[in-house]
């Protein structure tokens, strides 16, 4: 996740299943069939996973990464407890709404990149033309968001590979600046404030 660990305010189960999903997985568990972690969600998830099938725990929907936490569990961990089964899919009506209802209230807006394309994937698995087309429009956007940060990441380390440092540090640090600092503190200051 691109911020600290979910909020304190969330309950211990939603936090759970977030720090579940982005931090004791990797990126390539995500999407990539594999029956060990199917068989952990399966331990670990399949009475929240009933529980959030049947409504009892819609009152998640109140903050951004508790409704993430919820859409999770009806899209994903249905896909990982149900894999070769048609219960693999019971969920996804559920978890589209709940995606385009967070959609609606911008919740999408407060998560970081990898949050954000779980909260849409509901839509990715839509069978409509409507919701298709909306997870087509923001994860065009989020890769837009994805280019923006790769050319921050780039600046970075040129930056890094000229001086060794960022010069724009300096006089925060006591340091002293180079002549060749000096000329690029002077053109270019800090390119991130």
């Amino acid at each position: 996740m691109t911020e600290a660990l979910p909020n304190a305010d969330l309950p211990e189960e939603a936090r759970s299943v977030l720090r579940f999903w982005f931090v004791d997985l990797m990126p390539e568990n995500w999407f990539s069939t594999s029956e060990p972690i199917d068989e952990t969600i399966a331990q670990r998830f399949a009475d929240l996973h009933g529980r959030a099938a049947s409504g009892d725990l819609d009152d998640w929907t109140g903050t951004p990464r508790g409704t993430l936490a919820l859409i999770i569990v009806l899209d994903q961990f249905s896909r990982n407890i149900h894999r070769t089964s048609g219960k693999a899919f019971a969920c996804d009506e559920k978890a589209q709404s709940l995606a385009v209802s967070a959609i609606r209230k911008e919740f999408d807006e407060r998560l970081g990149l990898d949050e954000r394309q779980f909260l849409y994937m509901p839509l990715m698995h839509a069978e409509d033309r409507d919701l298709q087309a909306l997870a087509l429009e923001k994860y065009e956007a989020l890769a837009r968001s994805a280019q923006e940060i790769v050319g921050f990441a780039r600046m970075h380390h040129s930056i890094i590979e000229r001086f060794g440092r960022f010069p724009y540090r300096n006089p925060l640090l006591g340091r002293e600046s180079s002549d060749g600092e000096r000329a690029f503190i002077e053109k270019d200051g800090n390119p991130f404030s």
